[in-house]
């Protein structure tokens, strides 16, 4: 029997010892931001600016995900140990600043502060789970630990509600740091890493620096984009052109250099990129359905809060066990079936959210979210081992961060742009009203309008409502549509993936630092495989 099925034969247990550290970083990361979602009505109860409540959130995404490509670099150029450590240090500081936080600029700058320490858990978790197993329990754990996305949404509202109403909101903040010091030593005492091929190599400073400003940039005009509905707003278009300027140059810098923050070479590998691509419509779809699900939920069908919140039930569970299903069958299936069946799911979830109408009950909606959250599910831990199983050990962090980063471009563009879309649809509906109905929608506008449909106790006539509400109905139907056929282009490109599962080895035209070139390509773009599976 080989070393490699004898690995493959041994207890999850005892192979997980080197990895729980980063298990629980990228748990506390995960939860963190269910929780602070869920006390911040609590803290702008107390601090006031409800202008600022969305970038409690915001400040977080935002610096999270535009240093996701640092840390993923650098923790295949200095090893994983010493910035995961440098993330949890810091994610640490900004909780605590969090909790003693006297107002709301300072908690969004405090959020802000731990968005730039939480970027490094899950890339850097990930790389280290997918360098520590071999490829039957990679894939098996990685599904596991893409259920961590459901467990925290199921959890986090119920512990932030717990917190906010006994022990206070400041505690959402101060149960972070006991974890991550936690964390901290079980890495620190468990994880032993090599050397990576990347060391010694000149860091890319201005690449590092361009790369950041084009993410900051792009995802700032997004976000406001999306908070304000309104695209003619000037510090959006300066964030947009002067982010995308950014970037253009980052591509010029990136082909001079030795040692690139993001090897522009991965993406000549059309399996690699169809995996990134196929990310960002996970993504789109994945946090659209979050978003918009519950808006028609509650400003269509008037459905109450607490009802509200349960339309995303089936969707959390479904998105749990799918991942997990998913983590076993991959290896018997292969990446491409796998990759393709989760767009399919989507696909055919979100042609069912289309067919909703005034009267359809929160229940049903609760329902039809089941194939969203099952092809949610499914594709997580797919992406991931797909772009793992195709990168040698010293590209294992930034292919992670990629993967990561392709998954929150999706979720910020779906929910800001399709947010734009169903703002501008739903304004042009009310337009088409006449009378009565027409005086008392221009008098409040279109936010206003939006506002009474989601309360229980609209000053609108019973009609009014009911005209609005189908209004509201067509302009979220034309989104689910857009979504929809997103998804079909998705399982177009999901053809693209590679078949199987391999032993990760460089893509073609990669090869490590100082090392001779890779060996042959596979038919299906990527590397070929080493040896048996």
């Amino acid at each position: 029997m080989s070393a490699a099925t004898t690995a493959e034969k041994e207890p999850i247990g005892h192979l997980l010892t080197p990895v729980w550290g980063f298990i629980l970083a990228m748990t506390v990361s995960a939860l963190d931001a269910t929780i602070a979602g869920t006390v911040t009505p609590t803290i702008v109860a107390e601090f006031g600016h409800v202008e600022l409540s969305a970038w409690v959130f915001g400040s977080y995404m935002l610096a999270l995900t535009a240093l996701l490509p640092l840390y993923g670099k650098f923790s295949d150029h200095f090893g994983r140990k010493r910035m995961i450590n440098i993330g949890i240090a810091i994610f640490l500081v900004g909780s605590l600043w969090c909790g003693f936080a006297r107002s709301m600029p300072e908690l969004v700058a405090a959020r802000g502060l731990q968005g730039l320490g939480a970027a490094a858990l899950f890339p850097i978790g990930m790389a280290a789970i997918g360098l520590q197993f071999p490829p039957r329990l990679r894939s098996r754990l990685q599904g596991v630990f893409a259920s961590v996305f459901g467990l925290s949404s199921l959890l986090g509202p119920l512990v932030g509600s717990g917190i906010g109403e006994y022990v206070g909101w400041r505690w959402a903040f101060f149960i972070n740091p006991p974890l991550l010091l936690l964390a901290a030593w079980l890495i620190h005492r468990n994880y032993r890493e090599h050397q990576t091929e990347a060391s010694g190599q000149k860091v890319d400073i201005l690449g590092a620096v361009l790369v950041t400003y084009a993410i900051a940039g792009v995802l700032y005009a997004l976000y406001e984009a999306g908070e304000k509905r309104d695209l003619g707003e000037w510090s959006v278009w300066a964030a947009l052109l002067t982010g995308i300027a950014a970037f253009v140059f980052f591509i010029r810098v990136e082909r001079r250099h030795e040692s690139p923050i993001i090897p522009l070479t991965l993406f000549s590998n059309s399996a690699l990129s169809a995996a990134f691509v196929v990310n960002f419509v996970i993504g789109l779809v994945m946090y659209s359905a979050i978003f918009f699900v519950p808006v028609f939920a509650q400003g269509v069908t008037g459905g109450s809060i607490g009802k509200t919140g349960l339309t995303l039930f089936p969707f959390q569970v479904a998105s749990i066990v799918g991942s997990l299903v998913a983590g076993r069958a991959i290896f018997k299936v292969g990446i491409r079936v796998m990759g393709m069946l989760s767009m399919l799911l989507l696909a055919v979830g979100f042609g069912t959210l289309m067919t909703m109408d005034t009267h359809t009950s929160a229940w049903v909606t609760a329902s039809y979210t089941l194939l969203i959250g099952a092809g949610t599910g499914v594709g997580l831990p797919v992406l991931m081992i797909a772009v793992q199983s195709a990168l040698p050990p010293h590209l294992m962090g930034i292919g992670s961060s990629i993967t990561q980063l392709a998954r929150e471009f999706g979720g910020m563009i779906g929910v800001s742009m399709l947010g734009v879309l169903q703002y501008y649809l739903f304004v042009n509906e009310t337009e088409q009203l006449k009378g009565q109905a027409a005086e008392l929608v221009h008098q409040a506008g279109p936010r206003g309008v939006s506002e009474m449909l989601f309360s229980q106790q609209s000053a609108f006539p019973a009609d009014v409502v009911e005209l609005l509400r189908s209004g509201l109905s067509s302009a979220l139907t034309t989104v689910f549509m857009v979504t929809a056929i997103i998804c079909v282009l998705g399982i177009l490109v999901s053809t693209r993936m590679a078949k199987e599962m391999r032993r990760p080895g460089p893509p073609p035209g990669m090869k490590p630092p100082g090392m001779p070139p890779a060996g042959l390509s596979s038919p299906e773009g990527g590397p070929a495989p080493a040896g048996h599976q």
